[in-house]
């Protein structure tokens, strides 16, 4: 990625567990856990970027966290915690790599108890 941050390392304590789906970003499917659409959504919400135009010089999977930051109506919390929602996260360091209010947001849906059926 271009002046981009370096990806996390995995240290989760799920990270070996069997998946049924693979993981999305909003729409955009990843590889692994996202940590390059993670990163392209925080470098984005780092530099404040309002058009997905910025995004083009970013790498694939990049530029497309990128454009969730520019074209979702969603603030970086709301995005957190949906990822988190939608791919059933299970572990705080999951949440890593998108920024601090994303973080915030993902840690923020973990904590609410699930539906027990």
């Amino acid at each position: 990625m271009v002046g981009g941050p370096a990806l996390p390392s995995t240290g989760c304590p799920d990270a070996g567990r069997t998946r049924y789906e693979p993981r999305s970003f909003l729409g955009y499917a990843c590889e692994a856990d996202c940590e390059r659409h993670k990163a392209g959504f925080g470098w984005a919400e780092q530099h404040a970027v309002t058009d997905p135009v910025a995004c083009e010089p970013l790498a694939r999977y990049e530029a497309q966290g990128c454009r969730v930051y520019v074209e979702e109506s969603l603030t970086a919390e709301e995005v957190g915690g949906r990822w988190a929602r939608e791919n059933e996260i299970a572990h705080q360091c999951h949440c890593d790599g998108a920024g601090e209010r994303f973080r915030i947001g993902c840690h923020r849906q973990l904590m609410l108890p699930t539906n027990t059926y």
